[in-house]
């Protein structure tokens, strides 16, 4: 049995060939809602177990390779690379984010592998795409939020300096888009009865998320710029310093900024010329936070915070991470699950039937190599001769720190 259990996708074999990022967080999300993943790895083990963050106990990738089972195969031999095509011929999914062209040399591209199985869905997850004079590059997220565009107008308002989102977006988007696009392949394997290629890009992923900023080119032609914390459509829509700390709230309508002055115990300010209107609270917004700043300078923010919210409008305190898991809401919800003595962020989807569920941690290399050979019909015999000949290896322990 995989690391799933009766989750909404209980049953689903997936086939994980991914390294880094991107990939390997399209099949987590398919892991946490049931499925049963198979890390595929090369015998040295994927490059992200010695970088990005391994330091003091953390290691990045363990936290994108949980709930997964782990197999170590040499895809550089005929050996290695064959013992996956006959693992696809019962698998319902493959994720892959090597290069383009990549698997079509080792021989588990797109058509050889929906030649061996019609009703497989293959995902492929790169940094430009398959198709464009830009496919043969290398994607990493960096790159792919200053191409977007995303790097020019994060930041502090009339900086020159480049700054990024600190979470890796390009990366995490690719990942959800393509695990909600092996999830409409498959649906519609349902009415057809066979898989298709699935893809999605880094560079594609962030731009996607550039709703505002783009959609305000195309309709004014205006090129967006940093502008710090604030809304680019609404003011006050920003963090705003208390006695003891920041705050956030979003007043996006005229209704909203009525309850919001009365909150702060400012009522006047409400029709006061300069800030009576959207368009005025934007042209004014220095102004602006100057005055409510000055009124918030009066009290803490849990005050402000509980009259802001007696009021109906959408405010916050401005955590820092540990502070954001310590809230009563997060805690409520369950998101942090524990798996094998360890700490975990959950897929957020709440299925309220077959719910997420955190299985097993980050598996060693080739942990689980021998029973899945086995399971796939390879003989005890047939097993340690993939071994002995290096095309397949068995658990490798590595420390943590």
């Amino acid at each position: 049995m995989g690391a799933a259990g009766a989750g909404a996708l209980a049953g689903l074999k997936v086939l994980d060939c991914t390294h880094v990022i991107a990939g390997a967080y399209c099949s987590l999300v398919l892991a946490d809602l049931g499925a049963d993943v198979i890390k595929i790895e090369p015998p040295a083990g994927e490059s992200t177990r010695g970088m990005l963050g391994r330091t003091d106990g953390f290691r990045a990738f363990d936290y994108v390779n949980r709930n997964k089972r782990a197999i170590a195969l040499d895809l550089s031999t005929e050996a290695g690379a064959d013992v996956v095509r006959r693992l696809a011929k019962t698998a319902d999914v493959f994720v892959e984010n090597y290069r383009p062209g990549a698997m079509d040399r080792m021989g588990l591209g797109y058509e050889r592998l929906s030649g061996i199985n019609p009703r497989l869905v293959y995902c492929s997850v790169s940094g430009f795409g398959l198709d464009g004079p830009y496919r043969e590059r290398g994607g990493f997220d960096l790159v792919t939020q200053a191409m977007s565009g995303i790097m020019s107008f994060v930041g502090e308002a009339g900086s020159d300096v480049p700054c990024s989102t600190a979470v890796p977006i390009s990366d995490l988007n690719a990942g959800v888009f393509a695990a909600v696009g092996v999830l409409a392949a498959l649906q519609n394997r349902h009415a057809t009865g066979r898989g298709q290629h699935v893809e999605t890009s880094l560079l594609e992923s962030a731009l996607a998320y550039t709703i505002w900023e783009t959609g305000m080119y195309l309709s004014t032609g205006e090129v967006a710029k940093r502008n710090g914390a604030r809304h680019r459509l609404a003011a006050p829509y920003e963090p705003l310093k208390a006695a003891d700390g920041h705050l956030v709230v979003g007043v996006n309508s005229q209704r909203l900024w009525t309850r919001f002055c009365r909150a702060i115990g400012a009522p006047d300010l409400a029709t006061e010329a300069g800030f009576d209107s959207p368009g005025a609270r934007m042209r004014n917004r220095d102004a602006l936070q100057a005055r409510i700043e000055a009124v918030l300078a009066t009290a803490g923010r849990d005050h402000w915070l509980a009259r802001l919210e007696a009021e109906g409008v959408p405010a916050g305190p401005l955590n820092d991470i540990a502070q954001a898991w310590d809230d009563p809401q997060v805690r409520a919800r369950g998101l942090m699950g524990e798996v094998d003595g360890r700490r975990f962020v959950k897929t957020p989807i709440r299925l309220h039937d077959t719910p997420v569920a955190l299985l097993r941690g980050p598996g060693d290399v080739g942990q689980d190599t021998r029973a899945v050979l086995a399971e796939a019909g390879y003989t005890a015999d047939e097993i340690e001769a993939l071994l002995a000949s290096g095309a397949a290896a068995v658990e490798r322990r590595e420390a943590t720190a």
